[in-house]
């Protein structure tokens, strides 16, 4: 493809040089920047892609895009836009050849449950024989059994328009994407053609990035004046939530919006929940019609999971009692109150991603409702991360267990003490509960002091099978050191038992010998 053809889709480029040099790749790391290569400047929360345009062209860029005009002697040619970032899904999709446009796209945004719900629509799409991929935090399935490790929750403009490539090339007719605040503020999914966007919820998060809950709600409304914008595509939106009710709000004159949650006005209404260690079941009232569903995952909050993939599922065209029908053998979501302990267990262990406030205290607000005897959970708080929640973390674990246990998660360059120190913050009786740094001994400590009819609760990595400390990712997954550690436990256990035994029989050897000689 030449210059030309690639920026012919871009708003008002500037351009100088030949605009029939010929392109083969796009770059936004200038490392990459071979012969062939339009090198594209982005600016970052670090770093500034500008700084390395010169490293670019030596390293032989045959053109570069940028925000900034070119300099005098510039010697290769130059595309001078107002908006990078934009211009980079633009010449990335034309690259692909719009593969956009050859499959369905379904985003799900919000502060919880987007994994989750994302999880169940690419479920209930396979099964609804439309097969499809999936963008996420834990994994890219590109369809036709083909899976590659996540490497952002919503990868860059650049990697999304390949990937859709792929997809396409392996049959697929939908995709499920996960779609992050970060992703919506940097232009990432800019011109994709929504078929239908999900909004879970907005509590708490990443005010670090946003500033504010209000700077954060605009991020996320991005979705929506995207799907507004076009001809088609639906609005599903958790009329529950107080920021989905401003959204309902905001687009109601569009005719496109369908709601869900337990409101006795939603669309999609779910009632008369139950659940138990093995799963949900509750009614779905639509239009009239009423199902029951069964859904093998627990928690009210997986209740409005489900019923936003439903919705969106039944916009897309699929059958609604299908999907139904279809829920009951959705696949265990990795990390999102994962049960790692076997039903013969005395006492459960849940592993979860929550490190929100709200998503913590759902998770233990649903280990509550299993009636157990007593709740442990073991936690943290990440590094770099937005510091004002973690005394809401601490809150909200205290009001929802019985012990608590601080620990590490991903501390990244902090101190892990000083992060702790500051969850504490948030306990009203600081003095009933512990703080152990390790990770790895946080969760031995549980497991050791776990009675039966307990539920242990390990929160905050779910899925994530690294420790992030000091620019390092060291290997660690909560699940497989639960498994070990049971495994280690017992071992020790059998062995005081061992030891213990041969004591008392050699104690009674002595006592005989003694009543012998007497």
């Amino acid at each position: 493809m030449t210059l030309r053809e690639l920026i012919s889709h871009l708003d008002k480029p500037v351009t100088s040089g030949s605009l029939d040099t010929g392109i083969t790749s796009i770059s936004y790391d200038s490392r990459n920047a071979v012969r062939g290569v339009a090198f594209v400047a982005l600016r970052g929360s670090k770093s500034d892609g500008h700084d390395f345009i010169d490293k670019a062209i030596e390293a032989g860029a045959s053109a570069i895009i940028s925000e900034q005009a070119p300099p005098e002697d510039v010697r290769v040619p130059w595309v001078h836009v107002k908006f990078s970032r934009i211009a980079l899904a633009q010449v990335a999709a034309a690259l692909q050849g719009f593969p956009a446009k050859k499959i369905a796209i379904a985003g799900v945004t919000g502060t919880n449950g987007k994994t989750t719900t994302a999880y169940l629509l690419h479920h209930l799409l396979n099964t609804g024989q439309k097969r499809s991929g999936l963008l996420g935090t834990v994994t890219y399935d590109l369809g036709g059994g083909k899976q590659v490790p996540a490497t952002h929750t919503t990868p860059e403009s650049l990697e999304i328009q390949s990937l859709l490539t792929q997809m396409v090339d392996n049959g697929c007719r939908a995709c499920a994407i996960e779609v992050s605040s970060h992703a919506l503020d940097q232009q990432r999914v800019y011109g994709l053609p929504f078929a239908a966007g999900i909004f879970t919820n907005l509590t708490q998060d990443h005010l670090d990035y946003h500033k504010t809950m209000k700077e954060y709600f605009v991020a996320k409304v991005r979705l929506f004046e995207m799907i507004a914008a076009q001809p088609k595509g639906q609005m599903i939106i958790n009329s529950d939530d107080a920021w989905g009710r401003k959204l309902i709000k905001r687009y109601e004159d569009c005719g496109r919006i369908t709601t869900f949650g337990f409101g006795v006005h939603a669309d999609f209404r779910a009632v008369n929940v139950r659940y138990d260690m093995t799963g949900t079941s509750f009614e779905l009232e639509v239009k009239g019609r009423a199902f029951l569903v069964r859904l093998p995952f627990i928690g009210d909050f997986n209740v409005y999971n489900a019923l936003g993939a439903l919705a969106a599922a039944h916009s897309m065209g699929l059958n609604l009692r299908e999907s139904v029908t279809s829920l009951k053998n959705a696949p265990q979501v990795p990390g999102r109150l994962e049960r790692v302990t076997e039903n013969a267990t005395k006492f459960q262990v849940f592993v979860d991603y929550a490190h929100t406030p709200d998503a913590l205290e759902n998770v233990l607000r649903t280990a509550r409702a299993l009636r157990p005897t007593r709740i442990i959970t073991v936690f943290g708080c990440g590094g770099d991360r937005d510091r004002i929640k973690r005394p809401k973390m601490g809150a909200a674990a205290e009001a929802g267990s019985d012990i608590c246990i601080v620990t590490s998660d991903n501390p990244r360059s902090e101190s892990p003490e000083a992060i702790i120190a500051d969850v504490v913050k948030g306990f009203a009786r600081p003095k009933n509960h512990a703080s152990i740094i390790d990770r790895r001994e946080a969760i031995k400590t549980a497991l050791e002091n776990a009675r039966e009819g307990d539920v242990l609760v390990i929160a905050g990595k779910g899925h994530e099978d690294y420790q992030e400390i000091k620019g390092k990712k060291l290997p660690f997954d909560d699940r497989r050191v639960v498994r070990q550690l049971m495994i280690q436990i017992a071992s020790e256990r059998d062995v005081i038992r061992a030891q213990r035994a041969a004591e008392r029989e050699a104690k009674r050897e002595a006592e005989g010998g003694r009543r012998f000689d007497s």
